[in-house]
């Protein structure tokens, strides 16, 4: 199978099982605040949020390296996967269990202790399981890994329903998140052996190698995370109320169902990337970052937008009183379809192998962002957060970018972005001078504009947008598969 029809095929299966999952995903999350409210749903987010922090330490840059080295011509996948599976299993021991013992000491987490503990068992076991979708990337074979997930999505959904029906608390419903993803982890290592017959060992030569490609990735994920999360863990740390947390948590529901769309792609195109690069094949490379900045292009657009025109008869229509989430949502809206392309360079960098040069740009990102939530949430709040969660994502988007474009020599074709820009502002027109009485159809009437739109400049049909996964007629050689 060509390189085009296999990307085609499982970009079109992960994503779609993606939006799959993100349904039941939105699903728990409507029935998380009305079951337990927005101040109930503002101490869960609090609690993750701290728990996240950890979790992605943990991570410090293996899940992208375990896809980069298997992915490798010549390489003992098997070897590599058992250590590298040995090596996060230790890694997140040892941080996993520092999230709810630093926050014994954190007298504003006295109230969601019990959630932390539960959370950190949660991201344990995700965190594992992730160190396998590097089998799946690399084979363009994807099938089982969505499966596992939407299984994940539905036990979870189908707690939250238990527990809220059973007027349980949300401690108990977050138990439910628990059993979703360890039924997840048992699919994915099931279906890995099918693939690679690995056994966990600790090979020191290779963990060094590990920790001399992934150190770099690591440091950047840990820049990362102090402006990614940081803006809950601030707001709570200066006594921002759980209602308002509940607000712009509610929001940033939003921002983290978009973001799945992006990560889920290039996760998919970063063998495709690193194998074209790694093989020299410079022409293959530029044609797969156009088609990838293309598709995304399609997609953000119109959504950040949307979030500006319709982010409050949105989250209304989720819950009444999440009229402030919804004018957050304005702000957080345009920095999702930032945070697409950031995406897009950001997993370049790691195909070109760059990764060191961005290690001092995320650390300046870092500064500004945290000085931002500093100096502004204690009195600003949630839309401090917001604001300057658009301003960290901007400037890592261009950071990443220019270090994509001076090593790779990228010249990125803006055809389709102007078109798709074009489109969405019809589609917003369309939205304010044609009004619906309700939200949802409002929605689809702008997708329908903003598709006939797209059209009509010249953009791609959408039985035809999957063509943005055929550059060229190339084959991927089978040592890399």
């Amino acid at each position: 199978m060509s390189v085009g029809h296999a990307l085609a095929k499982n970009s079109a299966l992960q994503i779609g099982g993606k939006l799959l999952g993100t349904v039941f995903g939105l699903v728990t999350f409507y029935l998380m605040l009305h079951f337990f409210n927005t101040d109930g749903f503002g101490l869960y987010t609090t609690a993750m949020t701290y728990v996240t922090i950890f979790a992605i330490i943990v991570d410090f840059g293996l899940t992208l390296t375990t896809t980069q080295m298997i992915s490798e011509k010549g390489v003992n996948e098997s070897k590599i996967l058992g250590n590298l599976v040995s090596m996060r299993i230790l890694t997140a021991t040892i941080f996993m269990s520092l999230a709810p013992i630093s926050a014994y000491f954190i007298p504003q987490y006295a109230t969601i202790m019990h959630i932390i503990m539960i959370g950190s068992v949660t991201y344990f076991i995700s965190a594992i399981a992730q160190m396998f979708l590097g089998v799946f990337q690399k084979r363009l074979d994807v099938f089982m890994v969505v499966v596992a997930e939407i299984i994940n999505r539905s036990l979870s959904l189908a707690g939250i329903i238990l527990v809220g029906l059973s007027h349980g608390n949300i401690t108990q419903a977050s138990v439910a998140f628990l059993l979703g993803i360890l039924v997840q982890l048992l699919i994915v290592v099931i279906a890995t052996k099918r693939h690679v017959q690995f056994r966990l060992e600790i090979d020191l030569a290779i963990w060094r190698e590990i920790v001399l490609r992934s150190w770099p990735i690591g440091i950047s994920i840990l820049f990362n995370l102090l402006y990614l999360k940081g803006d809950i863990f601030f707001m709570s740390i200066f006594h921002i109320s759980f209602t308002e947390i509940g607000q712009y948590g509610s929001a940033y529901k939003v921002v983290d169902v978009m973001t799945m769309i992006p990560v889920t792609f290039m996760g998919l195109m970063l063998p495709l990337l690193t194998t074209a690069w790694t093989q020299n094949k410079l022409s293959q490379f530029h044609s797969h970052l156009q088609n990838a900045f293309d598709l995304l292009a399609i997609i953000a657009l119109p959504f950040a937008f949307g979030s500006v025109v319709l982010g409050v008869p949105i989250m209304t229509a989720v819950k009444s009183d999440l009229i402030l989430a919804g004018q957050v949502l304005s702000v957080l809206g345009p920095s999702v379809a930032i945070l697409y392309f950031g995406s897009l360079y950001g997993h370049t960098v790691v195909a070109i192998n760059k990764q060191k040069i961005m290690t001092f740009a995320y650390a300046i990102v870092a500064a500004f962002a945290i000085a931002g939530y500093v100096l502004f949430i204690p009195k600003y709040g949630a839309w401090a957060a917001a604001w300057v969660t658009l301003g960290s994502e901007l400037f890592i988007a261009i950071l990443a970018y220019l270090v994509v474009a001076t090593t790779a020599h990228v010249k990125t074709n803006l055809s389709m972005f102007i078109k798709a820009l074009a489109a969405s502002a019809v589609m917003t027109a369309a939205i304010i001078y044609i009004p619906s009485p309700n939200v949802f159809l409002t929605m689809g009437f702008g997708i329908v504009v903003y598709i006939a739109a797209l059209i009509t400049f010249g953009g791609p049909k959408p039985k035809d947008v999957l063509r943005l996964f055929k550059p060229n007629p190339v084959r991927v050689p089978e040592s890399t598969l």
